[in-house]
């Protein structure tokens, strides 16, 4: 049998029922339907990201902090059919990561004694047995105590709480604008306004194009980042990807990347846009890694579809991410051609490492502000001019996908 695609997202309420019922099939003394809901709701200090099938929940994991510094994974479990495919892996290495941003240094968890697939899955990733607790699990059924150090990742939590503080609702979209491409916020009315300088961790040298500002729909919903850091300014894979990794550890799980980019395919014309089905890194940088390789499943095949369906004369291809601030030569281009990329820019992958790495749903879009054939080159200034082109192409679908991923 061919491995199902399994996707990863908070779940929603709805999904509470399947949740309860997918607890009656894993476990002898399943949660109830009120501590399901409970375990659902959002909150800054829990964490529970499910495994979908469809819209069908398979697994989920669920984490919240028991004591300061101290992760606690209160529950985890996959579908009996659906077991050593990796989803429970991937569940847990995201409720690690959004820990660790966090800044915890540890964590914790408890499994029935006996229980020896679990007690062997945890030990392969580094938990250690502590010790026994006993009738944990009702009357002569005994638990074991399991622990593992985590190294923390500073400052997203400082990020976080600031923008928790602003926010007069949480958003549910996040949107990150690439060069010149300000004007998307436009249809969406003006919410909350925050320069980047005010932000904390967020100080730093602005590029031509980019406002450098943190801006919010009029009604709340949607977040948009116009602007971003580059590695080309010094700036590490942690730093660029502060913003988006702090909003997503407060919840905002679904969203649309989008780079201005060259098109290394010539049937690629300026104002096209190219749906990612997957990257090449060749910037030299990353985020902070997850405990376990998200492999193959950074950018979601079900936004992929969406974005599809919304966009007239969709394209889709592999994206080069490349370190800058030059542009290609030739000898590049061809390249990062002959390499099976289609477009190519400074920027995103990083953004959707480190998102995809929390649990979110990740979907991102090269925008095509210029082609770059072999021997030609290219220079900022034609990115910036190619706006009218792109958003007289591109507004409409834009503005179709965000309203999708607030539903």
């Amino acid at each position: 049998m061919m491995n199902p695609k399994i996707e990863y997202r908070r779940p929603e309420p709805r999904h509470a029922k399947d949740l309860f019922q997918l607890e009656r099939r894993c476990f002898p003394s399943p949660w109830d339907m009120g501590e399901i809901q409970g375990l659902i709701r959002r909150d800054l200090s829990l964490y529970t990201l499910g495994a979908f099938l469809g819209d069908e929940p398979v697994g989920y994991v669920s984490a919240t902090f028991s004591e300061p510094r101290a992760l606690h994974v209160i529950s985890i479990c996959v579908s009996p059919d659906l077991r050593n495919r990796g989803i429970a892996g991937n569940l847990l290495s995201c409720a690690l990561q959004w820990g660790r941003h966090l800044e915890a240094d540890r964590v914790m968890l408890e499994v029935r004694e006996g229980n020896v697939p679990a007690i062997n899955f945890y030990s392969g990733f580094g938990f250690r047995n502590t010790g026994t607790i006993a009738d944990f699990y009702g009357s002569g059924i005994n638990g074991i105590f399991m622990e593992k150090p985590l190294e923390p990742i500073p400052g997203t939590l400082d990020t976080m709480l600031f923008l928790n503080s602003r926010f007069a609702r949480k958003p549910r979209v996040g949107v990150v604008l690439g060069s010149g491409l300000g004007w998307a916020t436009e249809p969406f009315g003006s919410g909350l306004s925050i320069p980047f300088g005010d932000i904390p961790g967020m100080a730093g040298n602005a590029v031509e194009g980019h406002a450098q500002t943190l801006a919010t729909s009029e009604d709340g919903d949607v977040v948009f980042i116009m602007g971003r850091r580059h590695h080309y300014q010094g700036f590490s894979g942690r730093e660029i990807t502060l913003l988006p990794s702090a909003l997503a550890a407060l919840g905002v799980d679904r969203w649309l990347l989008t780079s201005s980019a060259g098109a290394v395919d010539e049937s690629f014309s300026v104002g096209d846009a190219m749906i990612f089905t997957d990257h090449l890194n060749f910037s030299g940088c990353i985020p902070d890694p997850p405990l376990r390789d998200i492999g193959d499943t950074v950018y979601s095949s079900t936004l992929q579809e969406l974005a599809s369906e919304v966009i007239e004369d969709s394209l889709k291809g592999v994206f080069a991410c490349v370190s800058g601030p030059a542009y290609e030569t030739a000898a590049e281009v061809d390249f990062i051609r002959k390499a099976g990329c289609r477009a190519v820019s400074m920027s995103t992958a990083q953004e959707a490492l480190a998102l995809r790495s929390l649990g979110c749903s990740v979907l991102a879009l090269a925008l095509i502000t210029n082609e770059v054939k072999s021997g030609e080159s290219v220079c900022h200034e034609e990115v910036l001019s190619a706006q009218d082109t792109l958003r007289k192409r591109q507004e409409t679908s834009l503005v179709r996908i965000i309203e999708r991923l607030k539903s």
